[in-house]
């Protein structure tokens, strides 16, 4: 038997599994201390936790067994194999046995690097593919399913634009204050049929990784009193305090929006940014208007942003090891809207 063949209904099992680790811990009482071992055996089909009750102090991590009579439990919905004194366990030395690879099945807003290679399975989308002389095709986008949105690069492992795929052995970094996957020839791409539902609606608090393509509902607590029209270089787009860029001594000057701001949904808050393609609608000025009407930009945006409601689409990123919010697109939505959101929300504590 292997690990992939067991199931509920298993008693009295008997495998040749390879040793991957193995503890123990003393449980002491009034009476008396007992210990117990614990730790993961693995075959080709799969890893397993184990517990025992007796275990040979001569097997280390590494060993081959062949294992007779012990028993299965599930607990928490998963399996783990228990050995007791019926149980035989004998040591096969000079075997071995060539683990699978399992790894974590995880959402995409569960991504961290903590847990550097993980399962994923998701839509992939805005594909562009470039070649490189050290390490070939590279094909990079996002992939997105039902909780979150991150970008991926793929090196020699071709993605399509709009599939689903499972991806097993995804390896997790952190790029630019945001999560992102790594795919490889070791990885394993399954393409997959899904119904996933890709509109993310999630409140403040449920948002503990760095993922983009959220969406939140609150209320524009605080404004920022730098708010309004900045500069840009024409050439390098980068922010200029003055009317000439430092590098592009020579580059015109490009006027832009730039936005900070607090929102709160009842469940928690977020310091948030906003350029001018989220603002601009919602201040009804277009950006043919912006350096008209460059004196009145901070008071419009005083007046129709502070203090009201709105549906907000965008990216957490993290920076100082606090989650921010990248406004993309911002909606505006009653009060009663969002009311009737915290009404429910405080319902599901209570």
């Amino acid at each position: 038997m292997k690990i992939s063949d067991l199931n509920s209904e298993n008693n009295n099992v008997s495998l040749k599994l390879k040793v991957l680790s193995v503890d123990k811990r003393e449980i002491k009482s009034e009476e008396k201390s007992k210990i117990y071992y614990y730790g993961l055996v693995g075959d080709e089909t799969g890893v397993i936790p184990f517990t025992a009750w007796e275990f040979p102090d001569v097997i280390k991590s590494g060993d081959v067994i062949e294992v007779k009579y012990a028993h299965l439990k599930e607990y928490r919905g998963k399996f783990r194999l228990y050995f007791d004194s019926r149980t035989e366990i004998m040591v096969k030395p000079g075997e071995n046995i060539e683990i699978k690879n399992t790894y974590k099945d995880l959402k995409i807003k569960d991504l961290n690097p903590v847990t550097p290679f993980v399962t994923v399975s998701g839509k992939v989308t805005n594909v562009t593919k470039r070649e490189n002389d050290k390490t070939g095709t590279i094909y990079s986008g996002y992939i997105e399913d039902d909780t979150g949105r991150v970008r991926f690069s793929s090196f020699g492992v071709p993605l399509e634009n709009n599939r689903f795929y499972r991806i097993e052995g995804a390896r997790v970094s952190m790029y630019s204050n945001r999560i992102e996957i790594t795919v490889s020839n070791k990885s394993v791409v399954k393409e997959i049929e899904s119904d996933m539902n890709l509109e993310r609606n999630y409140k403040i608090f449920d948002i503990k990784n760095p993922v983009g393509g959220i969406n939140i509902m609150g209320f524009i607590i605080t404004l920022g009193e730098k708010s309004g029209i900045i500069k840009r270089c024409s050439v390098c787009n980068k922010t200029i305090s003055l009317n000439v860029c430092p590098d592009h001594p020579d580059a015109g000057i490009n006027l832009d929006i730039f936005a900070y701001f607090t929102i709160d949904d009842g469940t928690g808050f977020v310091r948030a940014t906003a350029g001018k393609d989220a603002i601009l609608p919602l201040i009804n000025i277009n950006e043919n208007e912006i350096a008209r009407k460059a004196s009145i930009i901070y008071n419009e945006m005083y007046k129709k942003l502070y203090g009201h409601a709105f549906k907000f689409t965008g990216n957490f990123i993290k920076k100082d090891d606090e989650l921010d919010f990248q406004v993309i697109k911002a909606n505006s939505i009653t009060d009663d809207e969002i009311k009737i959101e915290m009404v429910e929300m405080e319902n599901e504590l209570s």
